[in-house]
């Protein structure tokens, strides 16, 4: 799958017309073969994914191997549909995506009693939107800003169907129950970019660049770095935390590009209320406390 996107070297011919369309062709064709590669794998029933499962969450590296291979064509499926909101080609998508199936294979509990595709489904789209969170825009976007718009997109649709007319951000909003500044805040995210090395006309007729006016004199160097180090500090220290947990801790404290958000905040964006995310914060916590008291232990 990583020579999927292959580059198509010289093949004696000067026309570049005919060079472009023997890439494509080439690399139409890799594509069209790990699709029939993928379909091939035969699927599990019920009792055979149980019995893989249970085999790979024992550190079976040939189960784990089968689950994989018999659940490519789902990351298809998934990629085929997340497509119409990526700007990534789908070779990316499938590829992030089949990095998700695997971790879901690691994480997978067969004694939960729900299939495997259930559970794997979300790790795929997991990964996929958020290389195209990361990859897709010049800044990187936030899943969860993708995840609302994404939302947010739908119910508009809905609503101007059932109303046979244009809805505004704000009604939306409210049907949505966000706050309509934050609608407008997370769709600027997707305005148009401009140059560093951009310029334009100056109140005084001067013309002034983009750098001298975004330029800060009173940083530096050795407070960049300092930052910086703070910043991979953070990282590794709530790196032990699961996904969603690590998204609250950053959102109640304004890590990162999250700004500091309170516990109804966070709750409406995922859909849930504050006291359940109260709980997964106190929960976060009290893992960082731990690993924190055993480290000084073993030190």
């Amino acid at each position: 799958m990583k020579n999927l996107a292959i580059e198509m070297k010289s093949v004696g011919t000067t026309n570049p017309f005919r060079e472009n369309y023997a890439a494509a062709t080439s690399a139409g064709n890799e594509f069209n073969v790990y699709c029939r590669k993928a379909n091939s794998f035969k699927d599990l029933s019920a009792e055979e994914e149980k019995a893989v499962a249970t085999r790979a969450q024992q550190g079976d590296k040939e189960a784990k191997k089968i689950l994989v291979q018999a659940n490519l064509k789902l990351v298809l499926t998934v990629a085929r549909k997340a497509i119409h909101v990526s700007k990534l080609p789908m070779v990316d998508l499938i590829q992030e995506g089949n990095l998700g199936l695997m971790v879901a294979v690691e994480k997978f509990n067969p004694s939960l009693g729900y299939r495997f595709s259930t559970y794997a489904t979300w790790w795929i789209k997991q990964a996929m939107f958020k290389a195209i969170s990361e990859q897709g825009h010049c800044m990187k976007i936030p899943v969860y800003v993708q995840e609302t718009l994404s939302k947010f997109s739908k119910v508009k649709a809905q609503m101007e169907k059932e109303y046979n007319t244009t809805v505004s951000t704000k009604d939306v909003a409210e049907k949505m129950n966000i706050e309509p500044e934050k609608i407008d805040s997370y769709l600027s995210a997707y305005t148009s970019t401009v140059s560093i090395e951009g310029s334009y006309d100056g109140k005084d007729g001067s013309e002034m660049s983009v750098a001298e006016v975004v330029a800060d004199d009173k940083t530096t160097v050795e407070e960049n770095l300092e930052f910086e180090e703070l910043k991979n500090d953070l990282n590794q220290v709530i790196s032990v935390l699961k996904d969603r947990e690590q998204t609250v801790i950053k959102m109640r404290f304004g890590l990162e590009n999250f700004g500091k958000k309170t516990l109804e905040d966070i709750g409406k964006l995922f859909g849930v209320t504050k006291e359940c995310i109260r709980q997964t914060e106190m929960r976060a916590l009290n893992k960082l406390r731990s690993n924190l008291a055993a480290s000084c232990y073993a030190n």
